[in-house]
């Protein structure tokens, strides 16, 4: 069977990416996997409230959250099955290109900016389109159902 992984930060576009994965899963008939990773802030550590904000069991449960949420958000009916929900501690792009080793297709939303800059890809959907080893969609800010998105194909070069 057919796996989609598709990552999720809360974002909007991290919304519009799981959206489109969804939808594109229901096409496929394939499976989902929804992943979010997380990790401790850094900057947090310098805070007074460093206890609170670097609580690896309240980052966790605030990241089950993120993901709880993002699932709200779409409709889920036609799926081949329920979709896999997980949350990894650690950069995001390492947990996503780790979630998708195995899968068909692995889903991004890109967080984009106006003008030249909104050519550039952000960090995270650089570095899996860079390093995946399977397709990579990414989707750009405001995408909607007619917008093609970007695909980015690396399992070519190798």
């Amino acid at each position: 069977m057919e796996k989609i992984v598709v990552g999720v930060d809360g974002s909007k576009g991290a919304r519009e990416a799981l959206r489109w994965a969804v939808d594109e899963a229901k096409v496929r008939g394939a499976g989902l996997v929804v992943v979010h990773a997380w990790q401790q802030p850094a900057a947090a550590l310098m805070s007074p409230y460093a206890p609170l904000l670097t609580d690896p069991v309240t980052l966790a449960e605030i990241a089950r959250k993120t993901l709880a949420d993002s699932i709200a958000t779409v409709d889920l009916t036609g799926l081949a099955g329920e979709p896999e929900l997980r949350t990894v501690q650690g950069p995001a792009a390492p947990a996503l290109l780790g979630a998708a080793h195995d899968a068909t297709l692995l889903v991004v939303g890109s967080r984009g900016r106006g003008g030249f800059a909104g050519l550039l890809l952000g960090s995270v959907s650089q570095q899996v389109a860079h390093e995946s080893a399977v397709p990579v969609v990414v989707i750009p800010p405001a995408a909607k159902a007619t917008d093609r998105p970007l695909v980015v194909n690396r399992t070519a070069d190798r």
